[in-house]
């Protein structure tokens, strides 16, 4: 395809995911070859997850698709070859990658149709069944998102079958691996075959995971034993621990099982007939989490070795003295499989493979240091428990002013932008911001709620944590503390009243010690906002204590004012004490008319001021009024709140600083 045709025309400097996937669909591939189809399947899903290519093909590309599905599903293992499998293991994997990405595109994995049995014997009657009916009872259309056209007849049971089959023929190869290794028996063991049936058991697996099992009669539920069992994690820490005990002095592995069982050297290197260890460890680091691989750093290392020592570099010419007949050119740096002869110039494939493997290396590693990070600051790993709603709708809001309140602009500006992305989010993102206010207005319950929300990691950090090596040495224990953190990911950090470490420097009577430490703090507070790989508050309760620089414009995003429970706040909860008292419902009816008239007439003389506490032990103690059978009027919440106002928070010259406060807000 002309190179034009590539183009975003919106914008000439950008290249059309939409056209680069439609002109792979239109290249030159071959069927048969089941190592180059698998992975174009996997690359058309996971490049076009809303269909905007596949859910709308012609009818010549919809036959290509629907070649290759049929080619890869036909590929699954047989139960009944037992260990004698058509295709290599490492051909195995990709299919099952294929398998796993269409069931992701078409959402939870339907069960085969009534009639399809599971055993391999019985295809034929199986095939008539699904003529019968179309072969797609589930709904082929929904099969990845392709089009119609697209979709083989029987492809949604044949799906779900091939995962099983994965399953089945992976975890039984494992074992045997295993045994082998425990054995001794050198002729026998394969560390390939292991790697690759370690993935692909993870791989398909993971893809029925959600699945109640199989109904092989119709109306008689899932039949017992097609229910596919949980990943066995000491299985897996077994597999890992072999592979990695496997691993050579160079850094690499053993090149085991060729791709090709079968394979003809004519027009072949036949070093790429073998599996290139850095794609096997590559794509252990995607499927494992980044703890499986902590007790292997060292052996991590050793390859990483491996490549730095084994980058060649080819110069490809692009200009030729005349006179002196010497050529030049630009150099091209990359790697090629340790199977290939020693001479052999980078390859596509393996720097591909290579640039991969370093990614994920570097991913799993930022993780671990992520996990040390929180655990020596003692930080909530809410991230395992994912999006959680429930402790953000519970919070109740305040307000800022101009008709703004406080979980609006939060929502606006932290959870909408970094929904998708921490690196790269929608406009209006806010890495920072000082929420400041009263005692007791929740502002660390507000950054706890936003974590679990954002299904992000929550940390702590306090005037402790800075004085952990003594009054001594706190400017070098800041440094550490904030080089720490911009280790951190998806998480929200809070800092929390450490106002001594950023007092006024124009004040009267501080030390140089004191204008250290504020400066100190400044540039850390910069270098994480410049890291941008986390967000992170400072809760006070003494905005004007700040030194000027950390309050100015620009230093930290935003500088929300955090208030009392506004007065919808208020009204949700009376009502949640309301509804735990036995009365009638225009009884409540009119305790609440009653008791948001009397909060809206006293808002700002008194109501407002109250703190998240002190008005849930209002609503409480006229809850209790309306559970006697005594009427709510005017006098008797006037005496409760009177009672109320001389002990609150918010009172005196904390009461001035609160109303002088609330002008100070900047978004």
């Amino acid at each position: 395809m002309a190179n034009d045709a590539l183009v975003d025309s919106s914008d000439p400097g950008l290249v059309s995911i939409p056209a680069i996937l439609k002109a792979l669909l239109k290249s030159d591939y071959n069927l048969d070859d089941l190592f180059q189809t698998p992975l174009l399947l996997s690359t058309l899903l996971h490049a076009d997850k809303d269909h905007r290519v596949l859910g709308k093909l012609d009818e010549v590309q919809a036959s290509q698709v629907r070649q290759v599905l049929e080619t890869i599903l036909a590929a699954r293992p047989q139960r009944r070859m037992g260990t004698a499998q058509t295709f290599s293991d490492y051909i195995l994997f990709l299919c099952t990658e294929a398998y796993a990405a269409l069931s992701d595109a078409s959402g939870i994995p339907q069960p085969p149709e009534k009639y399809f049995m599971l055993n391999d014997d019985d295809e034929k009657d199986a095939d008539h069944h699904r003529e019968s009916d179309g072969g797609n009872s589930v709904g082929a259309s929904t099969l990845g998102g392709l089009s119609q056209a697209a979709v083989p007849v029987g492809a949604s049971n044949q799906l779900v079958l091939a995962l099983m089959r994965c399953v089945e023929v992976s975890e039984i190869e494992l074992c045997r691996q295993l045994a082998f290794r425990a054995a001794a028996d050198d002729s026998s063991f394969d560390v390939m075959r292991l790697a690759y049936n370690l993935l692909t058991y993870l791989t398909a697996t993971a893809s029925l995971e959600g699945t109640a099992g199989v109904e092989m009669r119709a109306g008689q539920g899932p039949s017992p034993g097609t229910l596919t069992p949980p990943v066995n994690p000491k299985l897996v820490r077994a597999a890992l621990k072999a592979f990695f005990e496997e691993q050579m002095t160079s850094g690499l592995w053993d090149k085991g099982q060729p791709i090709y069982k079968s394979f003809r050297k004519q027009g072949r290197n036949v070093g790429n007939a073998f599996v290139f260890g850095l794609d096997t460890l590559g794509a252990l680091l995607d499927k494992l989490p980044a703890e499986s691989f902590r007790p292997y750093l060292r052996e991590l290392e050793k390859a990483l070795v491996w490549i730095e020592q084994h980058q060649t570099v080819q110069i490809i010419s692009d200009y030729c003295d005349v006179e002196s007949g010497q050529c030049y050119g630009k150099p091209l740096r990359g790697w090629a499989s340790p199977h290939l002869s020693p001479d052999t110039m980078p390859q596509a494939w393996s720097t591909a493979q290579t640039l991969t493997c370093i990614s994920r290396m570097k991913r799993q590693m930022r993780a671990l240091m992520h996990n040390d990070v929180l655990a020596e600051f003692q930080g909530f790993t809410y991230s395992t428990e994912g999006r959680i709603d429930t402790y953000w709708n519970r919070l109740l809001d305040s307000d800022l002013g101009n008709s703004r309140s406080l979980k609006d602009v939060l929502r606006e500006r932290v959870l909408e932008p970094f929904k998708d992305s921490v690196s790269n989010p929608s406009f209006g993102a806010t890495y920072s911001a000082i929420l400041f206010g009263p005692p007791g207005t929740a502002k660390t319950t507000i950054c706890e709620a936003l974590a679990r929300k954002m299904g992000w990691d929550f940390v702590v950090i306090d005037t402790s944590v800075f004085l952990a090596d003594g009054l001594t040495n706190v400017a070098a224990r800041i440094r550490y503390v904030f080089e720490r953190l911009q280790v951190l990911e998806n998480c929200v950090i809070l800092f929390d009243e450490i106002e001594e470490f950023c007092l006024d420097r124009e004040t009267v009577g501080i030390g140089m010690e004191s204008r250290m430490l504020t400066t100190a703090m400044l540039t850390a507070i910069n270098d994480l906002r410049r890291a941008k790989r986390s967000v992170f508050f400072l809760a006070t309760n003494r905005l004007r204590a700040f030194d000027t620089a950390i309050t100015r414009p620009g230093r930290f995003d935003m500088q929300l004012f955090v208030g009392t429970p506004n007065l919808e706040s208020r009204k949700i909860q009376f009502k949640q004490q309301l509804a735990k008292v036995e009365v009638g419902n225009k009884v409540k009816e009119a305790a609440m008319e009653s008791y948001e008239a009397f909060l809206a007439a006293n808002w700002k003389d008194t109501a407002m001021f109250m703190n998240y506490l002190e008005g849930l032990q209002f609503a409480s103690a006229c809850a209790k009024v309306v559970a006697s059978e005594s009427e709510l009027d005017d006098t008797i919440m006037g005496s409760i709140l009177a009672s109320q106002a001389a002990v609150m928070t918010v009172r005196g010259t904390t009461r001035d600083e609160f109303i002088a406060s609330m002008e100070l807000s900047r978004i």
